[in-house]
């Protein structure tokens, strides 16, 4: 493949574009190599050095890890130069969409399942299957393979993974301190949700601001999935409680399955078991130490760590299954793309390997980043730190079920109506009754649409 060096006068242009000018200019001349320097220490349009524009996330543990593996790229590379341009997260997908049909898009993209295959579809990724067949990440089978086949868009790769996991809310988190306080047992792996709700109903005191447990069932329909999912019979065959239908044109909040386990959830709203919008604390309810029981993403403990400190004495492990043994999973996660439009996708291809190696990997977990690797979630020296990644292993290489995309891949304004309508109720300014409905409507009214054009302008 080709690669097209885009000249450093070129890409000053396009920064004074964006409106950088003088600022955007310093920051280049920061991170870039000297005038005239090269991999062979020579001068001359032949040895100019390859700069990498890569859309690093404004997530600290995500900024963190690529810095790091940017900086390490660059010293081992001297014809190819990564450059880190932090980017907000919650303004990727839109500076993702306005820089690529400006012409002014990173090389190296960052994306999530909620927008990947969108745009995938639009053309804004390039695909990577060549580029694995001929110039192979270190490793690559090292990628759990459920979650590979799972960023598919039409049989096609557009990605190599950053983050794969067994769902956003997969590991059960207990405060100690509480749970001494009130004699209650220590979870272990016996239990099963509906025994972490008759522990978290003893935990309870709502006057002493001590609530016995609370989850992000409200946030999203891939959060609410690792709930619904759970409550079912032990085997992948069930599919009743996916909250978007397999063929992912259907909303199915009022079917049984799903529609008993999000009433499960409103009824200890009700009860004061879990707390209410108002009850929140600055810096996180379980760090603040007024949860006994929180399900949260399996890549916490590192931050939790530093957030509590010595407050309280807390554990974790993995989310008990439903009733019937069934584990509630939903593989979700982050990538990293290449823009189809680079002028130079054989270099930031050589930087996505880098992001993306099993050494990036490891790093990353240890200031919160989940990896995306197996040999990552296995790693002794991880596990001595956190040891529930081993225990995840198997039930990601047997029990992994995919992210409910929606047919016309409109998940971004699907969960945004979701999270919007259900909030009346678990703030009880309405009732499941007289409110489910509704929310089942606004959200299928979303899936019902039509896919969005295709071409940008």
């Amino acid at each position: 493949m080709k690669d097209r060096t885009l000249s450093r006068r070129a890409f000053l242009q396009a920064t004074a574009a964006l409106g950088l000018g003088v600022a955007g200019s310093s920051f280049l001349a920061a991170c870039a190599p000297s005038s005239g320097s090269s991999g062979s220490g020579s001068s001359g349009p032949s040895s100019e050095v390859i700069e990498i524009r890569v859309q690093n996330p404004g997530i600290p543990h995500l900024t963190k890890t690529n810095e790091w593996a940017i900086e390490r790229f660059n010293e081992e590379n001297t014809d190819i130069q990564a450059i880190s341009e932090v980017t907000p997260y919650n303004e990727i997908v839109k500076k993702t969409e306005v820089g690529f049909a400006s012409g002014t898009l990173q090389d190296c993209v960052y994306g999530h399942n909620k927008w990947y295959k969108f745009n995938a579809y639009r053309g804004i990724y390039a695909p990577v299957d060549e580029l694995i067949d001929s110039d192979p990440p270190d490793d690559f089978q090292d990628f759990f393979a459920q979650g590979v086949e799972g960023l598919r868009w039409e049989g096609t790769l557009y990605c190599l993974p950053d983050i794969i996991k067994p769902g956003p809310a997969n590991l059960l988190f207990y405060n100690k301190t509480i749970l001494n306080e009130k004699g209650i047992d220590e979870p272990d792996d016996t239990w099963t949700m509906l025994d972490l709700e008759s522990a978290a109903r003893a935990a309870t005191d709502p006057d002493n601001g001590v609530f016995g447990f609370d989850c992000p069932w409200d946030s999203d329909l891939h959060r609410l999935a690792c709930f619904t999912r759970a409550f079912g019979d032990p085997t992948l065959a069930d599919k009743r409680g996916w909250p978007i239908s397999e063929d992912g044109t259907q909303f199915r909040l009022l079917e049984p399955l799903v529609a008993d386990t999000a009433q499960w959830f409103v009824n200890m709203l009700q009860d004061r078991v879990m707390p209410r919008g108002g009850d929140d604390v600055e810096g996180g309810n379980f760090q603040a130490g007024i949860l006994a029981f929180e399900i949260s993403a399996i890549g916490f403990p590192a931050t939790y760590r530093e957030a509590i400190g010595d407050r309280f004495e807390w554990g974790y492990m993995v989310q008990p299954p439903g009733p019937d043994g069934r584990r509630g999973t939903c593989m979700e996660g982050n990538q990293w793309m290449l823009n189809s439009k680079s002028e130079h996708i054989d270099a930031a291809w050589q930087v996505l390997k880098r992001l993306t190696d099993k050494d990036s990997n490891i790093y990353g977990a240890t200031v919160g980043k989940i990896p995306a690797r197996r040999s990552a979630y296995l790693d002794e020296a991880l596990n001595a730190e956190i040891p529930t990644y081993a225990q995840f292993v198997p039930i990601m290489d047997e029990f992994l079920e995919p992210f409910p995309m929606v047919s016309n891949l409109r998940y971004n304004e699907v969960f945004q109506v979701y999270q919007q309508e259900i909030a009346f109720i678990v703030n009880g300014e309405k009732s499941w009754d007289e409110y489910a409905s509704t929310v089942y409507e606004k959200v299928q009214a979303v899936v019902d649409e039509a896919r969005p054009k295709q071409a940008l302008s």
